[in-house]
């Protein structure tokens, strides 16, 4: 039977994945569409809520521009995305707390 990965290990590998997306970003010189916006955020949400597995799962979804849920794609909140910047400075408060 495998190991679980301590969670420690996990929530860094989270977070490491988020900076080199957005370095990735930074680097295409572009924004996150909403797509990309939505799993980013929902990925740093769960991960702030300790539901690290959830987490690892929107990063996938990130990966495979999965759509946007209809249900928040119909909310015009999500219309206009945070910027790379946006979420790197959320990301940062995360790693902080």
């Amino acid at each position: 039977m495998p190991e679980k990965r301590p969670n420690l290990e996990v929530a860094n590998g989270v977070v490491r994945r988020i900076q080199r997306f957005l370095a990735g970003l930074e680097r295409a010189r572009r924004q996150p569409n909403r797509r990309e916006a939505y799993h980013i955020c929902m990925a740093m949400e769960h991960l702030q809520a300790g539901r690290l597995a959830e987490s690892e799962d929107s990063l996938r979804r990130v990966d495979r521009l999965d759509p946007v849920p209809p249900d928040i794609a119909a909310q015009t909140g999500y219309n206009d995305p945070p910027t790379v910047e946006q979420l790197q400075i959320a990301l940062d408060r995360l790693r902080s707390d």
